[in-house]
Order: C-alpha cells, then structure tokens, then sequence
C-alpha cells in the first residue's frame, strides 16, 4: 500500500489565503450593500398605486437601476397611449417621467401588441406577481406583458422577475387562468416597453 505524504502549507501560504478571501468577502458585502433591497410584494403595492393613481394599466414596471431606496418605472397604457412613471416603494408617491415623443412607426412595432394584450387579460398582473412571489419564496424586481399577441405567438402571458440572493428567477404565468407555464426563456422579449421607454427618456 503506498502511503502519499502530505505537505504542510506555509503560514506565509495560509495569511495570503487568508487576505484573499477576506477581501472577496469585502467585495461581495459592498455589491450588496449597493443593491437596493426589495421586500416581498413592494413590486405588487407600486403596480396596484400606479394602477389606481393614474387610471391607466401596466404593461411592465422594473426595478430602478439606481443605488439607494427602491423605486420602480413603469410603462403604462392609458386612453390608447403609453406613459412611462415612476413610484417609490415605500410610498405612493407617483411622478411622470418625462419622454421623447416616440416616432409612429416605433409605437406600431413595439408598444401596440403590448397594449392590446393587456387590454385582453382577465388576470390583474398584481396577482401573477404574488403568486411567483410565493412559489418562488422570493420578491420580484420586474413584472409585465412577456412577448405580445402576434400571429406567431398567440399565447398572452405575464413574466415575473425574481431575486432570490444573486440568482435571478423568471416565471411566466398565463394572463387568461393565472396558470404557471413550463419554459419561460421562451416567452423572453428583449425589447420591453420599460427597456424602451429607458432608451427614450431624456
């Protein structure tokens, strides 16, 4: 039987592992510290407020990218146009973003299936928001119409976005029975109206 020998580590070896380590569990404590910390069902109050505050329905609110206190943007529908607000999450402080007048053709494309979609659904998106919240015990940071009604894609179906640690989590939930739908990369639309909206405000 051969018996290995093992090698000692240097204490030189073991402060430099130690100081490495350390300074990672730095980082990671700072990339934390500057993310904004969303507690469950925030992301369901702001849409129900934008909602009841300006009359109009969510196509997709998002999380702020900004560091400090939560607040969320959103791209509404409201008498046959879009407007893009934003909303604290500890309030119901409700403020319109101010956006460059979209070009016809761009609202066409990418905002009137949206529109037309949510107009169709019989479940409230702040549902779809509490039921993934709750199945994946985790709070959301994005919420909305996932890829609109086309021919290509009769399906009308919400998305919801999670943070559970560093991991995000995406859901889909079908926006006519409130069912959990299998594959939800495939729903995935790189163009939202969030996304868009963001790109157009000045």
């Amino acid at each position: 039987m051969r018996i290995l020998e093992s090698k000692a580590v240097r204490p030189g070896c073991l402060l430099a592992m130690s100081a490495a380590m350390l300074a990672q569990l730095a980082l990671n404590e700072r990339a934390l510290a500057q993310q904004p910390m969303v507690a469950p069902r925030a992301l369901a109050h702001a849409t129900m407020a934008l909602e009841a505050n300006t009359g109009g329905k969510v196509l997709e609110i998002r999380l702020a990218d900004e560091k400090g206190e939560p607040a969320f943007e959103a791209a509404l529908s409201k008498d046959d146009s879009v407007v893009y607000m934003r909303i604290k999450s500890v309030s119901d402080d409700v403020t319109e973003i101010t956006v460059s007048e979209l070009p016809p053709w761009l609202a066409k494309v990418h905002l009137e299936d949206y529109m037309r979609g949510v107009a169709q659904a019989k479940v409230p998106l702040v549902d779809a928001i509490v039921l993934a919240e709750e199945l994946a015990a985790a709070p959301a940071i994005g919420a909305g119409i996932a890829k609109p009604l086309s021919g290509t894609h009769p399906a009308l179906a919400y998305y919801v976005e999670m943070m559970k640690g560093d991991q995000r989590i995406v859901s889909a939930i079908d926006a006519q029975t409130g069912a959990f739908i299998a594959h939800p990369e495939s729903l995935y639309q790189p163009y939202t109206p969030v996304k868009l909206m963001r790109r157009l405000a000045p």
